[in-house]
């Protein structure tokens, strides 16, 4: 029964995609048939479809197929239904999902639009649903039935296990395909109106919000495998990692470049171009995630044959939309060249440094499959090359994001901007001192780090005093300017964070007996105990460490290792003190005689990652919000 009311919910809303594609027939026609009772449905049968997976995967029923595959009785409830997007089928699922909720979001909730273009809108959003609902048909479907019932499944993966896998997927996701609506828009937009600024903003609230849950998707992906995996790490460069930070680019050059469309209107073809680019890179990572093609930690849901399909919907649609551009291009007429020394000019600047450092990333993640296609030889394009070049392309984005927003648009003096910031550079230098003073070690670009971080931070907030008037006007502030000010704080946090951890991180690997110690730092470490521990679908060993400093007791950590006896699969689970401003990890690794592995850090800085994280996250949602609810 669950299966088939899967299915038929997803043929209905296969058929209901297809016929509001359709109704782009009647756009010209002098009644416009509205659209929102066909995306409402589509949106309906779609949920319906999903948490008939979810219900299936609750109750265990191994009827079908991809319950059987991807789950177990003795699984825990949490992960029973975190499960659904755990595989290819339930994660193609919930992509749509979020694809149909950000049209039912437009139907309903966005008054600006007139009739005849929201209705352009939604129906080639309704055309990318169409496509991949068919997919999911013909190769992908969640809902196929096996005879004879299996008493058991065969579980999911441990890694994936996680209370990270109910958060970080789908804020993923919904930053992702949160870009189809922007080219939707775009698209919509050459039939339908001029690339002006009201364009412009129409579509910024929606790439607030799309580059907003990026952010925070990628944070708590980083914050996931930071505790799960065991090196102690947050970013590996991993193909995977790259999949999701590309379309983040995109989206961020596409959110500055749509400001200077909006408040000058320039830049057209160039916005344009960047909301193309921003969804085509979406679609790349998806078929990167799944083809198959790539070794990645990550990436649990691959299948090349279905790869193949899902390479075919990503040429349709980029190659479509970057034709059309080409073929348009003409009749869009731009604004006069733009001053360097301007805001606009900054702008630019920093869009070019976002591309550059997109391209850089996109070919270190691609070469070695097309070297392999060709020549049949395997590299690894590694830490090392990705650390170095978005170092130096980053160095000068960031000194220019500082005071950016304090440029005046069309055109400005630099001599009187530069002795507006002699108060930012002072503060930035005296800062970098006192890190140097407290705890200098490792490489000088360490010290960069700091200044980089300092000087955005000291900008942003000297930036926003003068706006201010020194807070007299503080009730006066527009909403958007406070939500940049606060991601670009964050921005600046991150920076630390990246600085201390990668730079400043003390690592040591030891073996240890019960009742022996390791010193870290400042800190004692003390192995009191080792224990076996039960789960329910898991066996495994729990070490103790009493945590001291100068002989005072801080806390007792608790690393793991756990064993899954179905999948025969070994996890880590890593134990964490954190002080904020630090960490304290330890990784508990395999037995060697009567002795255990240990991997210990000591993490300068690194807590300030997802603080600045999750502070970018709230300043796009606060320019969302008031983009979208303020009072006309």
């Amino acid at each position: 029964m669950i299966a088939i009311i899967g299915n038929i919910s997803l043929i209905c809303a296969t058929l209901l995609s297809f016929y509001q594609f359709l109704n782009i027939r009647n756009i010209n026609k002098v009644r416009v048939l509205n659209p929102d009772r066909t995306i409402s449905l589509q949106f309906f049968f779609v949920l319906t479809a999903f948490f008939s997976l979810m219900y299936a995967y609750v109750v265990s029923d191994f009827s079908i197929l991809n319950v059987y595959q991807n789950s177990h009785t003795a699984k825990p409830l949490l992960y029973k239904i975190t499960g659904v997007w755990g595989n290819h089928e339930g994660s193609m699922l919930l992509w749509v999902l979020v694809l149909v909720f950000f049209g039912f979001l437009i139907s309903k909730y966005d008054k600006r639009l007139d009739l005849p273009y929201k209705t352009l809108t939604l129906s080639f959003q309704s055309l990318i649903t169409f496509i991949f609902l068919l997919f999911i048909l013909l190769s992908s479907n969640p809902f196929i039935v096996i005879s004879p019932v299996p008493i058991n499944g065969q579980g999911l993966n441990p890694l994936l296990q996680d209370p990270g896998l109910a958060f970080h997927p789908p804020n993923l996701y919904i930053g992702y395909v949160g870009l189809s609506i922007v080219f939707s828009f775009t698209i919509a937009r050459f039939y339908k109106g001029n690339f002006d600024a009201s364009w412009a903003k129409l579509i910024k609230p929606w790439v607030l919000l799309s580059w907003s849950f990026l952010t925070l998707g990628i944070s708590l992906g980083s914050w996931w495998a930071y505790y799960e995996l065991g090196w102690g790490g947050f970013w590996f460069w991993d193909p995977v990692e790259n999949a999701s930070l590309m379309p983040w680019l995109c989206a961020t050059a596409l959110l500055h470049s749509t400001l200077v469309l909006e408040k000058r209107n320039a830049l057209k073809k160039w916005t344009i171009f960047l909301a193309f680019l921003s969804f085509s890179f979406s679609l790349i990572g998806t078929f990167l995630v799944r083809s198959g093609i790539i070794t990645s930690v990550h990436a649990f849901a691959s299948d090349p044959t279905r790869g193949v399909f899902i390479l075919m919907i990503c040429a349709f649609f980029i190659f479509s939309s970057f034709i059309l551009l080409a073929k348009k291009a003409g009749s869009i007429k731009e604004e006069k060249l733009i001053s360097p020394i301007s805001k606009e000019g900054a702008i630019v600047f920093n869009n070019l440094l976002m591309i550059a450092l997109l391209l850089t990333i996109f070919i270190g993640t691609i070469y070695p499959i097309f070297l392999e296609i060709f020549t049949g030889d395997q590299i690894s394009v590694g830490p090392p090359y990705f650390n170095l070049t978005a170092t130096l392309i980053m160095i000068p984005a960031v000194l220019v994001m500082s005071f950016a927003p304090m440029i005046n648009w069309k055109k400005d003096d630099l001599f009187g901007l530069l002795s507006r910031l002699k108060t930012v550079l002072f503060l930035s230098l005296l800062v970098t001192f006192i890190f140097f003073y407290i705890n200098f070690q490792g490489p000088i670009i360490a010290l960069v780090g700091i200044f980089l971080a300092a000087w955005l931070f000291f900008g942003t907030l000297f930036n926003f005093f003068e706006k201010t008037n020194y807070l007299k006007k503080l009730k006066d502030l527009n909403k958007t300017y406070l939500g940049m000010t606060v991601a670009h704080l964050g921005v600046a946090i991150f920076i630390a964070g990246i600085t201390g951890s990668t730079l400043w991180k003390i690592e040591k690997i030891k073996t240890l007996k019960v009742g022996e110690k390791v010193l870290l730092n400042n800190y004692s470490l003390n192995f009191d105990k080792i224990k076996k521990i039960r789960g329910k679908n898991y066996i495994g060993h729990e070490a103790e460490f009493n945590l001291y400093k100068k002989n005072k007791f801080i806390k007792t950590l608790k690393p793991q290792k756990r064993f899954y006896p179905v999948q025969e699969f070994a996890t880590t689970e890593a134990a964490i003190y954190s002080r904020g401003i630090s960490d304290i990890y330890i990784a508990m690794s395999e037995p060697v005689d009567d002795s255990w592995l240990f991997r210990f850090h000591y993490s300068p800085l690194t807590p300030w990652i997802w603080i600045g994280s999750i502070m970018a996250f709230i300043g796009g949602i606060l320019s969302f919000s008031h983009r979208m609810f303020k009072r006309k």
